[in-house]
């Protein structure tokens, strides 16, 4: 034990300490880097240029992944009746509600389930919009949770299932929906697009934008140096630790050497008789 209590060993203590918590925290830093910028990226991809809904998805299409996200133009004739509540939808902290209203599609006659908004309180909606509307929204698969809708009868369902809508309209569905992006510039790409002040009849009015469920998919190689980074701080941290749990167990055993073969005492030269 005094062998680890020496000068020498308390500076490798210490060396030690040092060397593995700067390695975690440069592996911390290079995580959170890395997973920053892919997030990021996934927001990026939300900014390329709008396509017409026709171009990217068919009303009897299946959702495929590299379509979430993706901003598509709509223009149509708002289904103002078909007008829902999706409850359990939180924003900055609070509960409350997404505010959908299907648009049927000028170019398919099909319609679109479009989240114009969210609301904290139900009992203060402002009214469905009507008529013809031509806006940028981002494309999202449908939820198919297994939720029970307490009432049937009324307005508020518990998610945006499309079976659950295509009882209240007398058109076809597509498989996905739409929500309508805040009106930010930088919320699509730069471009001539009906968003914002330059959308027609989106139906925001009065609604605090409501968030995208699902960002875009991120590609595998998103940040790739940054995550190799963390993974060789990491190495070397334990590398360290290593090195030092080798040291100390080194000198201990030199220490319980010496304890077990104390150096024999010197022995007084036998006193013979001189001639």
């Amino acid at each position: 034990m005094r062998t680890f209590l020496t000068p020498r060993m308390l500076g490798a203590h210490l060396l030690a300490l040092v060397l593995v918590t700067v390695a975690l925290l440069l592996a911390a830093w290079q995580f959170a880097a890395w997973d920053a910028r892919r997030d990021a990226e996934a927001r990026d991809l939300s900014r390329i240029e709008p396509v017409a809904i026709t171009d990217a998805l068919g009303p009897d299409d299946p959702f495929l992944g590299d379509l979430v996200g993706q901003p598509v133009v709509l223009e149509g004739r708002w289904l103002t009746g078909a007008t829902v509540l999706v409850s359990g939808r939180e924003e900055d902290g609070s509960d409350g509600f997404w505010v959908v209203t299907p648009l049927q599609e000028d170019a398919t006659g099909s319609a679109l389930p479009v989240v114009r908004g969210w609301t904290a309180d139900e009992t203060d909606v402002p009214p469905a919009p009507t008529g013809q509307a031509e806006m940028v929204a981002y494309l999202q698969p449908p939820e198919g949770r297994v939720i029970t809708d307490a009432d049937p009868t009324d307005d508020v369902v518990p998610q945006l299932r499309t079976a659950d809508l295509q009882q209240r309209v007398d058109v076809d569905l597509y498989g996905a929906y739409a929500v309508v992006p805040p009106p930010a510039a930088d919320a699509i790409a730069p471009g001539d697009w009906p968003h914002g002040r330059t959308a027609v009849n989106d139906g925001t009015d009065g609604l605090e934008p409501a968030t995208v469920e699902q960002l875009p998919p991120v590609g595998q190689t998103t940040a790739l140096r940054n995550l190799l980074y963390g993974i060789e701080w990491v190495v070397f941290g334990g590398f360290a630790g290593f090195i030092w749990w080798q040291f100390v167990r080194d000198s201990r055993r030199a220490e319980a050497d010496d304890d077990a073969d104390p150096e024999p005492s010197a022995q007084p030269d036998p006193v013979g008789s001189e001639p």
